[in-house]
């Protein structure tokens, strides 16, 4: 009899075991000191364009570095389009050398290649025009919902970008079109045009957008009943949100204020256009 308890509680404490670790590694939000870090799991697709293949790597026409998380929660299922050096859309510096920064964010791009896919870049440089895919994890320090003619790109600030181990990647050639590619080629029929909105509502006429997941946590903005945000992710009740606050025509310097954090769920209702 001893016997037999003594493997049924050894069954559930290995299965306790097992579904502690499985939250570990399925952890997605992480947060440090630092802020709330999205730790991702999904496919990396990048492509390429080179004018001439004698060119530099950082001067060869990448085209852009597109996520898509493995939870299809994220971002409503939205490709991440990654960047690899921190940027402010909203806020654009007016006075920047966009020249000096695209060669900065390509030499960026050619650096990580280098470093974490060595064999796949040197396959690159010998093929024109291509595209490559692999299983990889990301890091995600800020993610950046923006809409331009009522389509939202998501864009993400990563910090750290790696292969999953034991994972092959796919390198495909693309042959050059004689005549030039027409709009229709570059919209995904399947694509979603913006992410799930929400709209605060609560009892008291207002929430609060909290620094973390918890009631106690420190709150970033009382947000007025009505305001209007965008869903990222989510932390147990409680969803994980972007919000940009643009200014009034009143106010001397137009400076969009963005805000993430998190509100519970009881707080919101889903918007409606």
């Amino acid at each position: 009899m001893k016997l037999k308890n003594y493997l049924f509680f050894g069954f559930l404490l290995l299965i306790s075991m097992i579904g502690f670790s499985q939250n570990v590694k399925a952890d997605e939000v992480l947060l440090t000191d630092e802020g709330v870090i999205l730790n991702l799991k999904g496919l990396l697709k990048m492509d390429w364009d080179k004018e001439d293949r004698d060119v530099p790597c950082f001067a060869a026409g990448y085209g852009e570095i597109l996520f898509y998380p493995e939870n299809k929660d994220i971002v409503n299922g939205k490709p991440l389009v990654l960047r690899l050096r921190n940027f402010d859309y909203y806020n654009p510096d007016i006075d920047a050398d966009y020249e000096k920064e695209a060669v900065k964010t390509e030499k960026t791009v050619t650096e990580i290649l280098k470093k974490n896919f060595p064999e796949e870049y040197k396959k690159m440089q010998k093929i024109r025009r291509g595209n490559f895919e692999v299983q990889s994890t990301v890091k995600i320090k800020k993610v950046v919902p923006y809409t331009e003619c009522d389509f939202t790109t998501v864009y993400a600030y990563a910090t750290e970008l790696k292969r999953v181990s034991g994972a092959k990647s796919k390198i495909t050639e693309i042959k050059t079109k004689k005549s030039e590619d027409s709009e229709e080629d570059f919209i995904d029929p399947d694509e979603k045009f913006d992410l799930k909105k929400y709209e605060v509502s609560s009892k008291d006429g207002y929430s609060n957008l909290r620094e973390k997941p918890t009631k106690d946590s420190k709150i970033v903005l009382k947000m007025n009943n009505g305001t209007v945000v965008k869903y990222i992710t989510k932390s147990g009740d409680w969803y994980y949100i972007h919000y940009a606050d643009y200014p009034s025509e009143n106010e001397k310097e137009w400076k969009v204020k963005e805000y993430r954090g998190f509100i519970h769920k009881s707080q919101l209702k889903k918007y409606v256009e």
